[in-house]
């Protein structure tokens, strides 16, 4: 998990609130918005935000691919041709 700090309407389903005392709140499970208004639903709690104000959530990192990738199937099988529009060598 990471901390970062992102606009209201961008967080998602997953994400966990950081309260004001810095401890990770509920796993936000609904997130709307209407009319200027960004409503986070959390457990059974619901927090409405006025605006688009910057908020930091704790969100699961990016995981890496360590391994490496076969060749793709798809690669070409001999010369390439040439095309009419390109002229012969």
């Amino acid at each position: 998990m990471i901390k970062v700090r992102v606009h209201a309407s961008t967080i998602r389903f997953g994400d966990r609130l950081i309260g004001d005392a810095g401890e990770a709140a509920q796993i936000v499970v609904q997130v709307s918005s209407r009319g200027g208004e960004v409503r986070l639903s959390h457990g059974a709690a619901v927090t409405r935000l006025i605006g688009d104000p910057l908020v930091w959530v704790l969100r699961g990192g990016p995981r890496v691919v360590e391994e490496e990738l076969p060749h793709t199937v798809w690669r070409p099988s001999g010369p390439r041709r040439t095309q009419p529009w390109e002229g012969a060598e």
